[in-house]
């Protein structure tokens, strides 16, 4: 389509000679003055070219749920465990699976109208498309009714990083609710919502499922879109569903997932939804399920944890499953192989400005604008975690000359080729989701060297997953013996996330759900909080 009037201004600017000479030093090059006055005359014509891009049209799916309210920040009294950044309201279809679900999304989800902060001090930014986890769901007939606390850029395991301050664990307020998605952990623990989307990149959405109590499924890689999230890098971006109950998580899941177009994720084929509720009475005979011997290391793991997970695999054997015990020896070494890919990919996700330099998706351009400057003007103010990512990837390129991304790339191979061996001797892999329990909050400001050595203790046996892309379902075998909630992870082959439900199933009947002392029975409708929000 043509445009229908023509620009007189704004065209890219004509690089000069001395700016091509000094693009070229950043590659390395070394121009004479000759020739970057001949590149700067050649890149005004390829410029010129590129410049035909702002005046060909792209229409950005239209928004299918229009009526909304973009809240505000709550009261203490509205939010009692710091769960919540901001309280908004956004009904979605008058039925479906969800109806009559609230839930809530963690602040590096796109919502359109309501202010992203990614749970930063630098400014935020306002889209204006849902993502489309956060579209599915309103699809399905739930109703948002906040985004949720989280840590800063997403970028540690405790919540101390957050800079509305770190949600607080229901089950004792003195306990972290854990990181990154902290707040979508804790909404759902004190019944202040439904079912809530939580992203995970190291563990994120299931480390909050263990310290909280409840269940959250990380599904096999490409399963879930994750247009529309605040993207470390789209090979271990992922979109999960938390609740209470393994039938919640589960119905979620299956609304959830599914082919989208506009995922920048990189899937062979057109994935179909699961089925995941199906399987909820399927049960575990004839099951092999297989414990990880180097995920359940004593000297790593709490013995309250250790304790309750031998319960839960005695529920699984008692339902007519065979548990036996399997060795997946780069296990221990995951967060390693995860650091160094991370500190790259994060930073390489850094200077595409949040894009990402390998994506088949729909790109929100104004959203990378924003990034940009952001990165430019306030990068000061980033994360400690991130910082350290930034830091380290440069240096890596700069001084290893890519040797150490390339070996760990390779160690993920490994590593995944190694989970897979292991199911093909088992139906499902299980390990504690966290080798302890939540700990307690720090309670006065401390150094940043402090809370980057507090913020990776507990992703021993979630970061494996993350890496090599397996379906992993946490879900709660009790308590330890101060009262805080353990957890047990079930992982399936790719693409078998119904079957972790199926064990998960199980497991909760056998162990029942977690509610926090001093709550009500744990329903969301009793523990209701009218914030007083008008549909404009």
């Amino acid at each position: 389509m043509e445009p229908t009037s023509t620009r007189l201004r704004g065209f890219i600017r004509k690089p000069t000679a001395q700016q091509v000479k000094e693009a070229g030093a950043a590659e390395f090059l070394h121009l004479t003055d000759a020739e970057a006055e001949m590149y700067a005359g050649v890149l005004e014509g390829v410029l010129s070219s590129i410049d035909r891009l702002d005046e060909l049209p792209f229409d950005h799916a239209p928004l299918k749920w229009t009526t909304r309210d973009p809240g505000r920040r709550p009261t203490p009294e509205e939010d009692p465990f710091n769960a919540f950044v901001r309280r908004c309201l956004v009904p979605g279809a008058p039925d479906g699976p969800l109806a009559g679900m609230r839930f809530g999304a963690k602040d590096n989800l796109a919502v359109a109208g309501v202010p992203l902060t990614n749970g930063s001090r630098v400014a935020p930014y306002t889209p204006t498309s849902d993502a489309v986890a956060v579209e599915r769901l309103l699809d399905a007939g739930g109703t948002l009714v906040g985004k949720l606390n989280l840590d800063d850029f997403s970028s540690s395991g405790t919540g101390e990083s957050a800079f509305f301050a770190p949600a607080r664990n229901p089950h004792d307020r003195t306990r972290s609710a854990g990181g990154s998605s902290g707040g979508s952990g804790s909404a759902v623990a004190s019944g202040h919502v439904d079912l809530s989307l939580g992203v995970d990149q190291g563990g994120s959405a299931r480390i909050p499922a263990s310290f909280n109590g409840v269940v959250s499924l990380k599904a096999t890689h490409g399963a879930i879109p994750s247009a529309g999230v605040t993207h470390m890098d789209h090979s271990i971006d992922y979109v999960c569903p938390i609740a209470r109950t393994v039938r919640t998580t589960a119905i979620a899941t299956d609304v959830l997932t599914g082919h989208d177009e506009r995922d920048p994720q990189w899937v062979r084929g057109a994935n179909e939804p699961t089925r995941c509720v199906e399987s909820l009475d399927r049960g575990v005979a004839g099951m092999t399920i297989a414990v990880v011997e180097e995920a359940v290391d004593p000297t790593i793991c709490d013995p309250d944890v250790l304790t309750n997970f031998e319960r839960a695999l005695t529920a699984l054997e008692e339902a007519g499953a065979t548990v036996t015990r399997v060795s997946v020896p780069l296990w221990k070494d995951a967060w390693s192989i995860e650091t160094a890919l991370l500190c790259t990919l994060a930073w390489g996700m850094n200077q595409s400005n949040g894009i990402g330099f390998g994506h088949r998706g729909v790109v929100d351009e104004n959203r990378a604008h924003a990034f940009a400057l952001t990165r430019k003007l306030e990068a000061d103010e980033f994360a400690p975690f991130y910082k350290v990512w930034l830091l380290t990837g440069r240096y890596l390129q700069d001084e290893y000359h890519g040797t150490l991304h390339a070996k760990a790339q390779n160690l993920r191979y490994a590593l995944t080729k190694q989970v897979e061996a292991a199911l093909g001797e088992a139906t499902l892999l299980a390990m504690p989701t966290t080798p302890q329990v939540a700990p307690e909050l720090l309670d006065h400001p401390e150094p940043e060297d402090v809370i980057l050595g507090r913020g990776t203790t507990m992703v021993t046996n979630t970061a494996p997953t993350n890496l090599t892309g397996h379906p992993s379902l946490a879900v709660p075998t009790g308590r330890d013996r101060d009262g805080m909630p353990t957890s047990i992870q079930l992982v399936a082959g790719l693409f078998q996330d119904a079957t972790t439900f199926a064990a998960g199933a199980v497991v909760e009947e056998a162990i029942g759900t977690l509610t926090p002392p001093g709550l009500p029975l744990g329903s969301a409708e009793a523990l209701d909080v009218d914030v007083d929000l008008e549909l404009s």
